[in-house]
Formats: structure tokens, C-alpha cells, sequence
């Protein structure tokens, strides 16, 4: 699976240098929350653009990791538990019915 993801990283990377070498010559005018800014490479607005939604994914995955990772060490500990339990009853005297 890790394999399949790395294909396709290269594969958007790929992409990307691809779309920032063929537009090395347009120039567009950028505003961004009111701040305007002139004259600006595509390429380089293109780049931006691509880190600032790896930045977003890396921060929504890490959260998710967290998650997971709290669920698996709940989980664990109450497995531990389950097996002690179930130990302690494997290890019952057993008695007799008169």
C-alpha cells in the first residue's frame, strides 16, 4: 500500500513540475485576504498553492494519527485486562455439585 501511495506522490509531484515549467511565462495579478499583489509568476503561486495543501494534509493526518493511536492504546489496555480476567477464571478452583 505504502508502495501505491509513493507512486502517486511522484506522480502529483510530476505533474506539478510539469504545470510550473510549461507556465514560466504568465504572470497574474494575486489578492489574498484583501492584500493584493502584482505581477506574479503562475508557477510560483502554483508552487505555493501546492505546499500550503501539503501542510494542510500533514496537520488533518497527524490529527487523525493521534486519534488512532489513542483508540489503539485504549484498546490495548483493555485487552490486557480482558486476558487477566479471563486467566483468574481459567484458574478457579473447580467445585463440586452434591
Amino acid at each position: 500500500m505504502r508502495f501505491l501511495g509513493l507512486i502517486f506522490v511522484i506522480l502529483v509531484i510530476g505533474f506539478m513540475i510539469g504545470f510550473m515549467v510549461l507556465n514560466t511565462q504568465a504572470r497574474v495579478d494575486l489578492d489574498i485576504f484583501g492584500q493584493k499583489f502584482y505581477d506574479i509568476s503562475l508557477s510560483i503561486i502554483c508552487f505555493y498553492a501546492f505546499v500550503a495543501g501539503m501542510v494542510f494534509i500533514l496537520v488533518f493526518a497527524l490529527a487523525d494519527e493521534i486519534v488512532l493511536r489513542t483508540n489503539l492504546r485504549r484498546i490495548k489496555k483493555e485487552n490486557k485486562n480482558l486476558k487477566k480476567e479471563l486467566d483468574a477464571l481459567r484458574n478457579l478452583p473447580i467445585e463440586e455439585e452434591k
